[in-house]
C-alpha cells in the first residue's frame, strides 16, 4: 500500500504517482494525524474541488475555508497545502469536499468570504 502525501489518497501496489497532484508516493497508510474525517474515507467518495486559494495567503486563506466548514458541520480536505507552503503564491491550494456537499459548502463560503462586511446579502 502507498499513499500521496498531498492530498492523502491511498493507492494499491504498485502505482508509484497520484494521477491527482502528480506526487511522488510514500510507502504504507498515511499518518494518523494526517487522516481524513470517516465521510471523506469512504471507498467511493467522490470529492469535488469548490474554492481554489492563491496568493501568499493562499494557504492561510484555504485553512480559514476549511474551518469555516467544519465548524458547520461539512468536512474538506486541502490538496496542494504542502506545495503552497513551498512555492507562496504560485501554486493553488484547493478545498474538496464530497460531491453531495458541494452546493452547501459553496453557499456557506460565498456567504462567508465574499461577503466581508458580515452583511446578509439582499434577498
Amino acid at each position: 500500500m502507498a499513499y500521496c502525501p498531498q492530498c492523502l489518497t491511498v493507492y494499491a501496489e504498485g502505482a508509484s504517482e497520484c494521477i491527482d497532484c502528480g506526487v511522488s508516493l510514500q510507502p504504507g497508510s498515511p499518518p494518523e494525524s494526517a487522516r481524513l474525517p470517516e465521510d471523506l474515507e469512504e471507498p467511493n467518495a467522490r470529492l469535488v474541488k469548490v474554492r481554489s486559494f492563491g496568493g501568499p495567503a493562499g494557504n492561510m486563506n484555504a485553512e480559514v475555508a476549511k474551518n469555516i466548514l467544519e465548524a458547520n458541520g461539512l468536512h474538506g480536505v486541502l490538496r496542494g497545502e504542502f506545495s503552497g507552503e513551498m512555492l507562496p503564491g504560485i501554486d493553488a491550494v484547493d478545498l474538496l469536499v464530497r460531491a453531495e456537499d458541494a452546493a452547501q459548502a459553496t453557499e456557506l463560503l460565498d456567504s462567508f468570504l465574499d461577503n466581508p462586511e458580515g452583511v446578509a446579502p439582499d434577498e
